[in-house]
């Protein structure tokens, strides 16, 4: 070919190129669906949240590390990132309320250029230096496919600096911070974050201040709010229902329970999956290892946490100094099997299989209590309406019991190992579509433990008979009710303290 010709090709293959990069890369801002069961991009697309939570990098990070820990997580499949807009000691940043400075960024930049009585910061006086830097962090995670998850005040840490500032001033924060992102296509708001004193009035009202300034100034993004731990969902509090579009869940417990709670509210939203054990750290006297952290992710899809799942981890949350030795650990890795997993489904069509119509037996027990969840065996269902999907995560070895008939023509069935991403057809596929079956899991799986998922897709043209069975147990129905002002029975992500614990091995 001469060069003339391939001189009037290439710019074909670049735009070509730019085309399918384009038609790959989700349009961002996204929103919810118009079921308000997951959320979408702005072509409408099905879109699953992935995201890790890196609380403390604007304190922590530099411009250049900032770049190298934002460019990695882009390349292993996060889309999402939980990021405190104001940090101090309770996320792992500099200082405390009472401490001068306290916030500051990398750089030495305090957030805002003024005080109040006691020296809690002025929130309408921001600094343009700390927040031109917060704009970086934007435009950098924008150019590598990640949104900010961005806490603008954070109460496990700045409850008396709003309180201080009151309605009013927390009102023009909230809409600084809209005028500021508006058009910034990344931005996911997140409201709260361990907001233990919510019933109280006191509390509760410069952050709903907050809210409505946003939302004020910002009609562009998904916006929710995590309440307390150990357990919680955003609509407990019902002065914020009217105030956001999603709501986030949050425990310690077995994700299913109160992922059902959220999902089963009359206000119908997109369920996100906000936090709970994270990598390597230690809520309920054991560690976030691989498997625990399997259990919190399929367990709280198959519920109804469409929107997605947040991920967190020991040495990313803090930056601990040795975080970029664990950038692709064995959780990250199964994570984006994970995201992989339902991505390639419809898994914005799965329904939670809460009354066993699916699964009708084998399921083991349902527990919403503070256990260890490594000993719990409950498995969970899900299955699309027009009988051509359905999953199953059990935790355990079991032999499960489906009853065919919930799909619309022959069904295939395979098991996924959600260590190594394998997915191996059941014997005997394609199954009729009536009756019930018995499936047992195959062994252990590729890291020796027990936990499977099962998948089945059926041929399209038929319409679902579900066979009359023996009534099951029906697992209790979560209610959904403020959660109670008890003494939490488990202790919150660990913080600095002047006796740090010792590293993990």
């Amino acid at each position: 070919m001469d060069r003339p010709t391939l001189r009037a090709i290439f710019p074909l293959l670049i735009s070509l190129a730019l085309v399918a990069k384009a038609a790959a890369t989700p349009a961002y801002p996204l929103h919810p669906s118009a079921n308000g069961r997951y959320v979408a991009d702005t072509n409408n697309a099905p879109f699953l949240i992935i995201g890790d939570a890196p609380h403390s990098i604007l304190a922590n990070l530099n411009n250049a590390d900032a770049t190298t820990y934002l460019t990695d997580r882009g390349q292993r499949g996060f889309n999402a990132l939980w990021m405190e807009l104001l940090c101090d000691s309770y996320t792992f940043g500099y200082g405390d309320e009472a401490t001068p400075h306290y916030g500051r960024d990398f750089n030495g930049n305090d957030p805002f250029t003024a005080t109040l009585a006691g020296g809690y910061y002025d929130l309408t006086a921001p600094n343009e230096a700390y927040w031109s830097h917060v704009d970086f962090i934007v435009q950098t995670a924008g150019a590598n496919g990640l949104q900010c998850l961005f806490t603008p005040l954070d109460q496990g840490g700045w409850s008396q600096t709003s309180i201080t500032n009151g309605v009013s001033r927390c009102t023009q924060y909230g809409q600084f911070l809209g005028n500021r992102y508006r058009n910034s296509p990344n931005i996911i708001w997140n409201l709260g974050n361990d907001f233990q004193n919510w019933r109280n009035q006191q509390y509760e009202a410069p952050i709903l201040a907050i809210v409505d300034g946003i939302r004020s100034t910002d009609p562009n993004h998904l916006i929710t709010i995590e309440l307390d731990y150990p357990v919680s969902e955003s609509q407990d509090d019902a002065n914020f229902i009217p105030q956001i579009n999603t709501n986030g869940v949050y425990t310690y417990y077995p994700t299913y329970a109160e992922t059902y709670v959220a999902y089963n509210r009359p206000t119908i939203m997109p369920v996100l999956f906000l936090e709970e054990n994270y990598e390597n750290e230690d809520n309920q006297g054991e560690l976030g290892t691989p498997f625990v952290l399997r259990h919190q992710e399929y367990w709280s899809l198959t519920a109804g946490a469409l929107a997605g799942h947040m991920y967190g981890s020991y040495w990313i949350d803090r930056f601990d100094p040795a975080w970029q030795q664990h950038l692709s650990s064995q959780c990250v890795t199964e994570l984006g099997y994970f995201k992989n997993f339902f991505t390639s489904i419809n898994f914005q069509a799965l329904e939670p299989d809460q009354n066993h119509s699916l699964l009708t037996a084998g399921y083991g027990t349902y527990d919403d209590s503070n256990v260890h969840l490594s000993q719990v065996d409950y498995a969970t269902a899900a299955k699309s309406s027009d009988g051509s999907l359905a999953t199953i995560y059990t935790p355990v070895a079991h032999t499960l019991t489906v009853a065919m008939g919930n799909f619309g023509g022959p069904v295939t069935a395979k098991w996924f190992d959600p260590t190594n991403a394998t997915l191996q057809t059941v014997a005997g596929s394609p199954f009729p579509n009536h009756g019930s079956h018995n499936f047992t899991t195959p062994g252990n799986n590729s890291r020796g433990d027990p936990d499977w998922v099962l998948l089945f897709q059926a041929q399209a043209g038929g319409t679902p008979t579900p066979t009359p069975t023996a009534q099951p147990t029906p697992t209790p129905t979560p209610t959904a009710t403020p959660t109670p002002t008890a003494i939490p029975r488990v202790t919150p992500r660990p913080r600095p303290s002047p006796h740090p614990r010792p590293t993990p091995p």
